[in-house]
């Protein structure tokens, strides 16, 4: 076993996109956190995609920094500079192929042209945790063909942009998935080692990357402790197509079966169901609460939790939120995605894979405040599922040994 001293005073780059509003940011949260208490230098690099949200361009870092109240002190702040789109290389290999649907390489190049602080820049790494595969040309840049990077894969990209061009407008012949995947493998192919968020997800990357190593390490969680039961049902809900896909679902297939329905969808997903489902979005628009600066504020007047995925890949770290809660939960399968213990037969959690039976859940146990089947009522499973899965300390002890194995 590896010590766990051995990443103490080692200089240590976690390079991830400046985003906010998704599991990407809470993943990375615990990240900085859990190298902190392991003793590293950490050096946090946001990487924007805007263009000109260079380092010293505050105004494009604004929503970012106002957003990250966790980690906007001690961020380290890059993007490409106005002047890199200025040139035929930037049309032709990237722009064009983004009017295709090719987000990969748009991403990758952004990133490729990123210009970092000098004190980054000149800094010598012991280690790169790099999160996601357009992150890797900056991770490459700093290692300089000798630090270790680890990439944390967050899922098979190419899917979510797979979604994301079905959504949205593009030129025909619209890029393939196979190709978007390609771009995707090909980064990945340069680090020294995978690091995957769930079981399924390092079981699908083996088949495709054999040749590299494969880690798994389930992402460090902080537990949300409401301060009292309410009266809510909540849903959280950022503002993706999976998510999308999710609502949609509820709102048009389970809410129908109701006899009163009265759920509070929390996040910022109401601007994307504004934009693509006005028509839905208007008829439960008193539902949607938006989005709330911090996450437990979502929780503090819940009394139960409901995950109504129907897709998406990856594990779904609002459900390791709620496992945290203690609070009774009504789920699909598809919510418990990437997790390779029993989840789904625990107490305090009810399985409900159709809108009948989701509906019914719903008017039994939590609209008409019955209990539906009594496993539900009880939180203690949950809770040890999360503490002994997901909390900080099993994150720490984790990180620890994987990260050890190269520095």
């Amino acid at each position: 076993m590896q010590n766990n001293n051995s990443l103490d005073k080692k200089n240590i780059a976690i390079i991830f996109p400046a985003w906010t509003n998704c599991g990407t940011y809470r993943v990375v949260v615990g990240q900085i956190a859990a190298y902190t208490e392991l003793g590293a230098n950490i050096y946090p690099i946001a990487l924007s995609m805007t263009p000109n949200s260079t380092p010293e361009n505050k105004s494009k870092w604004r929503i970012f920094l106002s957003a990250a109240h966790e980690i906007k002190d001690i961020c380290h702040l890059g993007g490409p500079p106005f002047t890199s789109l200025l040139s035929y290389d930037y049309l032709r290999n990237a722009l064009w192929p983004y009017f295709h649907g090719n987000h990969a390489k748009i991403r990758t190049w952004l990133i490729d042209h990123a210009k970092l602080p000098k004190e980054i820049e000149t800094q010598n790494f012991d280690l790169i945790h790099c999160n996601h595969f357009f992150s890797m040309p900056v991770a490459k840049r700093l290692a300089r063909e000798k630090t270790p990077i680890l990439l944390e894969t967050h899922d098979i990209q190419a899917r979510q942009f797979e979604i994301m061009n079905k959504l949205n407008w593009c030129l025909k012949p619209r890029v393939t998935y196979e190709q978007l995947l390609a771009e995707e493998l090909g980064q990945l192919e340069e680090a020294t080692a995978l690091i995957h968020l769930n079981s399924e997800e390092k079981s699908l990357f083996e088949s495709l990357l054999p040749n590299k190593k494969h880690l798994l390490l389930y992402p460090r969680t902080n537990k949300i402790t409401p301060t009292t039961l309410g009266d809510e049902v909540i849903m959280i809900a950022a503002n993706n197509p999976p998510n999308l896909e999710s609502i949609c679902w509820l709102l048009d297939k389970v809410a129908p079966q109701t006899t009163n329905f009265s759920v509070s969808i929390y996040g910022d997903a109401d601007k994307g169901m504004q934009k693509f489902f006005p028509e839905l979005f208007n008829k439960f628009k008193s539902n949607f609460k938006g989005e709330i600066k911090h996450l437990e504020e979502a929780y503090q007047n819940a009394k139960a939790i409901i995950l109504p995925a129907i897709s998406g890949h990856g594990l779904s770290i609002k459900t390791v939120e709620a496992l945290s809660t203690g609070l009774p939960l009504i789920a699909t399968s598809t919510a418990f995605r990437g997790m390779n213990l029993p989840s789904q037969n625990l107490q305090g959690v009810f399985i409900a894979d159709t809108a009948e039976v989701f509906a019914a859940a719903l008017d039994e146990y939590i609209l008409k405040d019955s209990s539906l089947d009594n496993k539900i009522l009880s939180s203690f499973e949950t809770v040890e599922f999360y503490n002994q899965t997901f909390s900080p300390a099993r994150y720490k002890e984790n990180l620890a040994k994987i990260a050890g194995q190269f520095v």
